[in-house]
């Protein structure tokens, strides 16, 4: 039950030799090259670095389980997707690193690859703009008594091949791979002796390697030391076979860092029985990423939605990802995807993002109500767009996601027994509506996908924020949110509400408070197109609906119709000081709109 030890050279040895594998319960890498970089400095100043968890599977247990290999070449845009390492059939035992991801993988990159960062200044898009650096050591680095407070006693880069040979005074890069083959009893000096005849170096850089010369091959000899002679790595062995126990051990082993999500420990489940999960449910993730403003969806919403669309058991559990369903999911991945992705084309319709999206599970029913051959017509489209703003307001899934899930599953379906032994799931209605869905789900106590009169009050009180744009774009049906970036917009601009203006337009002091507190609550705010928004910016309200822009042309051609679609009271005074009764007025509007399209 004690630790054991291993030098690095040897680690990145078996990692070489594809003898050391990460488990699927792994995430990918996240380290910068900076932090690699201060991961020698440690090393070499004899810091530990931390212990390691190994996870060493035997016989035909190999087998149950899928690895990936270490990134040996970095990518920092293209962040390189581990390959699935291939199955040692003939090797008895391999070794899985539980814990210690980051490191290792940050020592085989600067030892055995390379690292791909941006250039300053350069474009993403540009290849050119990520050239690949290898790991050097700057043999010239020497801290002085000046430097005492310097985080770093010795200079670790990652360089291009021109940058590093680039030498000065103080400037000489070694690639510190190069001390892997030098042995276990290397001759300092002749390697030292080596730079002096066959590198070409200018009289200066030549004679501060001399002006160095001890200090330089201490740090060589520190360097052999820490990466090939001693044992820094202290690993604890794993060899418990089935997955339910390491996982326990793995969540107690991370419990002090960064906790894997639920998700990333079940995931190997799936990957098992599925060695394309890890690829497939990522190429999934970039695309609805990317769709509209962007959002933020992970792994825990695939699998989830997954679990859902498949009608399996949705408690987040292992027993949920038994063989028999992750067959099913792998069967179904098709559909599965497409009703994802159409289920996130209509978000970004309704003019969603990651910005406003409150709550990930609200939008699994959508995608099971698509992926069962709902309609898709304006109405459906409308009720959906209902449903999901009412479940954010309510917060209908905060708490017990897992068993709403359930309920408004069992709520949109019903079973169809096809034999004996087969039984299919169809939708109730083909027809979203949200009033029969509502009926049907028994939600758990305090959840509902209803409104009410208080709810109606803490909408209309809302200030600017996620809320106040669900209930905007609640009233303003007909924005193509998917072709125009809409903002929310104050109608008397917020920055006519500092003291020092109320006071310049004569407002009574004892308003400016009352008015501070609401002037971004719904009533004052409405959605404009982006550069329009711009355009307004601090403008007071009748001025900018009366005049022209820069270019001479009107701001509101068409008065009457800006008046009606965006609600503003036709029977009192836009005056800024008139603030209070427009306030009053437009929220009775916006009540009785909201009470109209709301269930």
């Amino acid at each position: 039950m004690s630790y054991e030890q291993i030098s690095v050279y040897d680690v990145v040895s078996k990692i070489t030799q594809n003898e050391y594998y990460l488990p699927a319960i792994q995430r990918k890498l996240v380290w910068k090259y900076e932090q690699m970089e201060s991961l020698f400095d440690s090393l070499m100043k004899g810091y530990p670095i931390g212990t390691f968890l190994f996870w060493y599977v035997s016989g035909d247990n190999k087998n149950n389980y899928t690895f990936y290999k270490f990134i040996q070449e970095y990518h920092e845009r293209d962040r390189n997707r581990n390959e699935i390492a291939p199955r040692p059939e003939l090797r008895e035992t391999i070794v899985g690193v539980l814990d210690g991801q980051q490191r290792l993988g940050s020592l085989f990159i600067a030892l055995q690859g390379s690292y791909a960062y941006k250039l300053p200044g350069a474009r993403w898009a540009n290849d050119a703009s990520f050239p690949k650096r290898k790991c050097y050591l700057n043999i010239l680095h020497v801290k002085s008594e000046m430097d005492l407070d310097e985080e770093f006693e010795y200079e670790f880069k990652f360089l291009t091949e021109g940058e590093s040979h680039r030498s000065d005074e103080t400037h000489l890069w070694f690639q510190i791979r190069g001390c892997l083959a030098w042995g276990k009893d290397p001759q300092i000096d002749e390697y030292y002796d080596d730079l002096l005849e066959n590198i070409t170096l200018s009289e200066a850089v030549r004679q501060s390697l001399k002006k160095h010369r001890n200090n330089i091959k201490s740090t060589l000899r520190i360097l052999h030391q820490r990466l090939v002679i001693e044992k820094l790595i202290s690993y604890f062995k794993v060899e418990e076979q089935a997955l339910d126990d390491v996982l326990v051990i793995f969540e107690r082993v991370n419990s002090g860092g960064t906790v894997l999500s639920k998700s990333d420990l079940l995931f190997s489940t799936i990957v098992a029985s599925w060695e394309e999960a890890r690829s497939e449910i990522e190429e999934l993730l970039d695309a609805i990423r990317k769709k509209g403003d962007g959002f933020y969806f992970n792994n825990d919403f695939i699998m989830r939605a997954c679990l859902v669309l498949t009608d399996a058991p949705v408690l987040f559990k292992v027993r949920s990802f038994r063989k028999e369903n992750i067959v099913k999911i792998r069967k179904e991945w098709e559909n599965i995807r497409s009703a994802i992705e159409n289920t996130v084309n209509m978000l970004v319709e309704f003019g969603f993002s990651g910005e406003n999206l409150t709550s990930q599970n609200a939008v699994i029913p959508i995608a099971y109500y698509l992926l069962k051959g709902g309609s898709t017509d304006a109405n459906s489209k409308k009720e959906i767009r209902k449903y999901l703003i009412t479940a954010l307001f309510k917060q209908t899934f905060s708490g017990q996601g897992d068993q709403v899930l359930n309920v408004i599953r069992a709520a949109l379906r019903k079973e169809v027994k096809k034999s004996e032994s087969t039984t299919e799931y169809v939708l109730r209605d083909s027809s979203f509506i949200l009033n029969s869905l509502s009926a049907a789900a028994n939600l758990p106590s305090g959840k509902t996908l209803k409104i009410v009169d208080s709810d109606i009050d803490g909408i209309l009180d809302q200030e600017k924020g996620p809320g106040t744009f669900m209930a905007l774009s609640l009233l303003y049906p007909n924005l193509k949110f998917s072709q125009v970036k809409f903002h929310q917009d104050h109608v008397h601009p917020f920055s006519l509400f500092s003291d020092s203006k109320l006071k310049s337009y004569g407002v009574p002091e004892s308003k400016w408070d009352d008015w501070q507190k609401i002037r971004s609550q719904l009533p004052n705010l409405q959605l404009m197109e982006g550069a329009e928004n711009i355009s307004k910016n601090r403008t007071p309200f009748k001025d900018w609906l009366l005049t022209n822009d820069s270019e001479g042309k009107p701001n509101v051609p068409d008065k009457e119709k800006y008046m009606r679609d965006n609600y503003i009271p036709g029977d009192t005074s836009l005056e800024l000081t008139n603030f209070e009764d427009f306030f009053k007025k437009r929220r009775n509007i916006l009540e009785a709109e909201i009470r109209g399209v709301l269930p």
